[in-house]
């Protein structure tokens, strides 16, 4: 994962990938439906950003909640935070964007699971 991006309104921000495979796959599940508005898309990409903030960054963000799987409230809680400190719009999808792709290789693909599977079942 890229170890920063730059927001127009907070300046550079440090990456950190989630340590949650179960908060990417929320993430990239919600990004990856059919059925994204302008609104959706905003709450998503500053919910990409929150769970990848780094604890190297001075400002404290929102906290995703893995159990309520509310990955689009957060991203609201979290557009939210970064509205009030008056960032580009514009500059928090285009630095976003590519945040998504990296996230979604991060999850286990269908091959891997397979393999995983039968090596347990081999093991006994």
């Amino acid at each position: 994962m890229r170890e920063s991006v730059t927001i127009k309104g907070l300046g550079e921000i440090f990456l950190s990938a989630p340590r949650s495979l179960v908060t990417i796959n929320d993430l990239v599940s919600e990004y990856s439906g059919s059925s994204l508005n302008r609104a959706k898309l905003a709450r998503l990409a500053a919910a990409c950003l929150g769970v990848c903030w780094s604890d190297k960054n001075k400002q404290r963000v929102p906290i995703y909640d893995i159990a309520a799987c509310e990955i689009v409230a957060y991203g609201g809680e979290m557009l939210e935070w970064l509205m009030f400190r008056k960032i580009d719009l514009a500059s928090l999808y285009t630095e976003t964007r590519p945040l998504f792709v990296e996230l979604w290789e991060m999850l286990p693909t269908v091959t891997e699971v397979e393999a995983q599977a039968e090596y347990f079942s081999e093991s006994g």
